[in-house]
């Protein structure tokens, strides 16, 4: 399937929505962006949720629900759940979509998670995701059940993933947490400074239709996924973590992205560089893929265990 079949079927379901709402009954659908196969910048599902959103609205979609993936470095997953609902709004209303509403954000838990290498850890991590999504008083969280790794998971998995979860929603998120960190705004800072340029390169693409400049940006790479199942992708791209497990960009493509951002990655990435006495490369990126299933972001061991 092509680029284009698939915008043109992705317009087709949502004209379904459209014609639901025209009779009176809001059907809401969540956004999911371009899912990241690995440890990856969000700015490109970020860019690819406010595509999805206008996208659906012109087809008279009322109501969306976007989905967040957590990629594991609290800063950054914070300021993606805060900044991905706000730029959604932003593009909805300048593409006069002011009646499309925007019915909460839901963290995701999205990178290779432990099971069967680990049960602690699939508890773990389950948790992480809750965490975030109590601290960002999200309301809901997507999560995996602890055995979904290993196969088709059991009655009894599913209500106790669920029941951990819910143990995080209950104590945590009631109490209402404030959090004013620094590092959250950089990143929020950071990524929202992509997101604007990749949008405005795939407007530019599409002569102000987003649609198709969308499809345009994918064929020219402008917009990019390391490691993508589709061969129509440009795959030009990479990510690793930095000395802090957040995502960087070690390979740009033909990302629109500025130079000092560019530059803000490299910097960024060799840190870790020193911290690990080693060049950042492909096999690096290949390691940091199993960094959430084994329990540790950077460093050497139990990478090469």
């Amino acid at each position: 399937m092509t680029i284009r079949e698939l915008a043109e079927r992705y317009q087709n379901s949502k004209r379904i929505l459209g014609w639901y709402a025209d009779r009176g009954v809001i059907l809401c659908c969540d956004l999911h962006g371009w899912l990241p196969g690995a440890p990856f910048p969000l700015s490109v599902n970020i860019a690819c949720l406010i595509i999805e959103a206008v996208t659906g609205a012109e087809q008279g979609q009322k109501a969306l629900y976007p989905l967040v993936a957590c990629m594991g470095n609290m800063a950054q997953d914070l300021a993606w759940i805060r900044l991905a609902p706000r730029l959604i709004r932003e593009y909805l209303d300048r593409f006069g979509y002011k009646d499309t509403i925007i019915v909460g954000t839901c963290p995701a838990q999205t990178p290779l998670f432990p099971v069967a290498m680990d049960l602690g850890g699939a508890f773990a991590y389950l948790c992480y995701v809750s965490m975030v999504g109590a601290l960002s008083k999200s309301n809901a969280v997507d999560l995996r059940s602890i055995d979904e790794g290993a196969g088709i998971p059991s009655r009894d998995t599913n209500a106790v993933s669920y029941r951990a979860a819910k143990w995080i929603f209950d104590i945590v998120r009631e109490q209402r947490i404030e959090i004013d960190a620094k590092g959250i705004d950089i990143e929020e800072k950071v990524t929202e400074t992509e997101v604007r340029a990749i949008l405005d390169r795939v407007l530019d693409l599409g002569d102000g239709d987003i649609v198709e400049g969308a499809v345009r940006a994918v064929e020219s790479g402008v917009l990019d996924s390391p490691w993508s199942p589709n061969v129509n992708v440009k795959d030009q791209v990479l990510g690793v973590r930095d000395a802090r497990g957040a995502c960087r960009y070690l390979e740009f493509g033909n990302l629109p992205i500025p130079d000092d951002i560019k530059e803000f990655h490299r910097e960024k990435i060799a840190e870790r560089e020193k911290l690990e006495g080693k060049k950042a490369d492909y096999h690096m990126a290949v390691k940091d893929l199993w960094s959430l299933s084994k329990g540790k972001m950077v460093g050497l061991p139990p990478y090469d265990q």
